[in-house]
């Protein structure tokens, strides 16, 4: 029987990652020191009625969670009661921090242990019976095109077939060690932060435009190194270049602690920014390492009006704001993607709203909170009690007033434009701290004064506490999940939900909380936990048992792709995209967005886009067919064991055709057909039925008007090399060229390409 990753497993794995725990420094999931005897503990009566007394209420009297508060399931810090117990000393309850400590704490956190994670986790195992995981090869084949843009080479199958779940993980080591899978690393992200949408592609000068002109008045350098001239010159390329590096510059803190193997809490604590050689003028930013240069390339990135530019734009280096800016002196606390122009903006503020956006979207993106659902009774006409400082004296606003208002005070130094002035008697950004929470988290607030005063660098504070907190390994663990999945994780079922809804919630968060602490124990690699996702059942899904798993819509990963992905898929498959997704309109009009007025992704296929596949797949085909047949057959995408004189008239000839149907369903639609199954036969039968039509029209293309060629249709021949983007890219060497068809077997294979494009699984995956 094939090995499955089940929740037995994980359970075992999180036990053993309980004592991992030393390779990372910070606080989040603890290490089990064995003292209480039990992983999960023992019944409490006492830590019962203190849960229910101070805990329910959030988390839930079942302990699933509520919209406001974690579940318990599988916690990060659900290791031992030691580590839990500290927790809730330290931490809970919220806005009360310090009323549960001692024997509260012991006895609190040794309930939760025995009723939320070992009589519910025991029955929880049974919630993926009846789920069967694709083969292995499957999954290799989709993660490949998914995270790197390409199908799993040879050598990477071979190691899957001869070692199983180990190949499939050591092969996964090297996808994720590729410059695509960066980028598509960064995509998942910005699906959350919607940065991309300073983007030139979708804003002219975007990025720059948001910079304040006096704190950065280099921000236009190449306005002043090139001269004025039109969209094709040096100018024009510099500057979209240096655009788009201010514009990804929070996402490119993803990429590089992937990249270095560095702990992704950078994201939210570090002390510089990313920049390259271009956005580097921008900032006047000083390198952390000084004596680094930036990459090369061998071939010039700008190359017009007699200026060539070779500097690498991929070449993102860490980089400190140092410069006296005209408000402050010493520059900018630095504090990960908190401190970002780009995030700032995208998520700015007003005067009245007092950065409760940016806190909203911080507990959202980063701590796993929707403060929105905090339970309540807010006023129907949103005056309340018509008290004098209602945030803090009205009941109805200071329930969540409580908690958004210190993360919003920890921003008071950021302006509505992200720019960094101190807040004081005599500064421009004026902040009456009179009206509203200090700044905070969770009920510690942040020392202002002394020596460990952060009166200037409270987002750093913030920065570091969120990056300790077990909300932000839960965060984290939901941005990868919808990114690989297309799916949020499953959300808290509540009072009245079925058993088997409650069973499927609590089996799914035990298995991502799990994955999520084999990530912290990895110095908070951020590929163990996409590597974790990949591996569970909840991507490897192939069939369900319906009748023995009734909640069962959240599991398999079979998602409509988007047209960057189809892009990609396109250049993998055929070997070069379709030129129709280089116009943006045409993008979204499949189902794409800007991460501006469109910020969601289309997640099942409408009439258009199925009309719209059908023309891709018939020119992808038209287009494709001819031009593979140019290459040798080791070096070709569709047709590896086939020729175009290859004709069904022998047994071997026939074997050699059937062979090529089961290549192209494999690369194609990622099927496995064997010789004489249904699929493949019915294939095969297209093929030979329009090659019987095609050559009875050339055999009586007297009879017809007009006449049938042995030409190829001029679109369809093979005559000119093709870039990625599906340009045409230069003329082929005329003894290269394929224009002829004269026994109708390109034109067959066409239809066969034609008829696999147009399979609902080509637009899946």
């Amino acid at each position: 029987m094939r090995p499955r990753f089940g929740l037995l497993a994980i359970l075992s794995l999180l036990a053993f990652l309980s004592g991992c725990q030393s390779e990372y420094s910070g606080t989040v999931g603890g290490a089990s020191d064995g003292g209480d005897g039990t992983l999960y503990g023992s019944y409490n009566p006492e830590g019962q009625s203190a849960y229910n007394q101070q805990c329910a209420s959030c988390h839930g009297v079942d302990g699933n969670g509520t919209s406001v508060g974690s579940s318990l399931v599988g916690c990060a810090t659900c290791t031992s009661v030691s580590v839990l117990a500290d927790e809730i000393a330290r931490t809970m309850p919220i806005g009360d921090t310090g009323r549960c400590t001692g024997d509260c704490a012991t006895d609190t956190a040794e309930y939760i242990l025995y009723a939320f994670n070992g009589q519910i986790l025991a029955s929880a195992t049974t919630s993926l019976e009846g789920v069967t995981s694709d083969p292995l090869q499957n999954t290799l084949r989709k993660a490949s095109l998914q995270l790197a843009g390409r199908l799993p080479s040879s050598a990477e199958i071979a190691m899957v077939a001869d070692n199983g779940e180990t190949g499939l993980s050591l092969a996964l080591n090297q996808i994720m060690n590729e410059d695509a899978f960066y980028e598509n690393l960064m995509d998942i992200f910005n699906i959350q932060l919607l940065t991309d949408k300073y983007l030139s592609s979708n804003l002219y000068e975007g990025g720059i435009n948001l910079l304040d002109s006096g704190d950065y008045p280099n921000r236009k350098w190449y306005n002043d190194v090139y001269s004025a001239d039109d969209q094709n010159s040096i100018r024009g390329c510099v500057r979209t270049i240096t655009n788009d590096a201010v514009a990804r510059e929070p996402l490119e803190l993803v990429r590089y602690a992937a990249m270095n193997q560095l702990p992704h809490t950078l994201f939210m604590t570090a002390d510089f920014i990313m920049v390259n050689w271009y956005s580097q003028q921008v900032y006047e930013a000083e390198l952390v390492d000084p004596s680094a240069e930036f990459r090369h390339l061998e071939e010039p990135v700008c190359d017009a009006d007699g200026v060539q530019l070779y500097y690498d734009p991929t070449d993102f280096r860490p980089a400190r704001i140092n410069k006296d800016l005209e408000y402050e002196m010493g520059g900018i606390p630095h504090a990960g993607v908190l401190t970002s122009a780009m995030f700032l903006n995208r998520y700015p503020t007003t005067t009245t709203n007092r950065n409760r956006h940016r806190s909203r979207i911080v507990f959202d993106y980063f701590l796993d909170t929707d403060i929105l659902a905090i339970e309540g009774d807010r006023p129907g006409d949103g005056i309340g009690s018509e008290a004098a400082n209602p945030t803090l004296l009205d009941p109805a606003c200071y329930a969540c007033h409580q908690v958004m208002d210190p993360v919003s005070s920890a921003f008071q130094h950021w302006t509505d434009r992200g720019q960094y002035i101190v807040t004081g008697s005599t500064s421009s950004n004026r902040w009456d701290s009179s009206d509203i929470e200090p700044a905070g988290l969770r009920g510690e607030t942040i020392p202002l004064s002394g020596g460990d005063g952060y009166f200037r660098r409270m987002l750093q504070w913030l920065g570091n506490a969120i990056s300790e907190d077990p909300r932000f390994v839960r965060a984290t663990m939901r941005t990868l999940y919808k990114g690989l999945t297309g799916q949020e994780p499953l959300r808290t079922p509540g009072q009245s939900a079925s058993d088997a809804d409650t069973l499927a919630y609590n089996s799914q968060r035990a298995i991502i909380n799990s994955i999520g602490a084999a990530m912290v124990a990895d110095n908070w690699n951020i590929k163990t936990g996409i590597k974790g996702i990949i591996m569970s059942p909840y991507y490897r899904a192939s069939s369900l048992d319906s009748g023995r798993l009734v909640s069962n819509d959240h599991i398999g990963a079979s998602r409509f792709i988007s047209p960057e992905q189809m892009q990609a898929k396109l250049n993998a498959t055929i070997g070069f995209g379709w030129d129709n997704f280089r116009d943006e309109r045409n993008r979204i009009m499949y189902g794409g967005m800007d991460s501006d007025s469109i910020t969601e992704r289309i997640t099942e296929p409408s009439g258009l886009i199925v009309a719209i596949q059908s023309r891709m797949a018939t020119e992808m085909a038209c287009r494709g067919t001819a031009l593979d047949f140019v290459s040798s057959p080791a070096e070709r995408h569709l047709f590896p064991y086939v020729e175009p004189t290859t004709l069904p008239s022998d047994d071997n000839a026939i074997s050699l055709i059937k062979h090529n149907i089961q290549h192209l369903h494999w690369v194609l639609l990622g099927e496995q057909v064997a010789i004489g199954s249904t699929e493949l036969e019915a294939t095969y039968d297209l093929f030979t039925s329009v090659l019987e039509q095609g050559q009875t029209l050339l055999a009586n293309a007297d009879q017809y008007d007009p006449r049938p060629s042995t030409a190829l249709e001029w679109e369809c021949r093979a005559r000119w090399y093709r870039q990625e983007d599906g340009r045409t890219n230069g003329d082929l060497p005329a003894e290269l060229r394929i224009e002829n068809d004269s026994d109708f077997v390109i034109r067959s294979w066409t239809a066969v390409i034609t008829y696999l494009l147009s399979d609902y699984r080509f637009i899946y995956e």
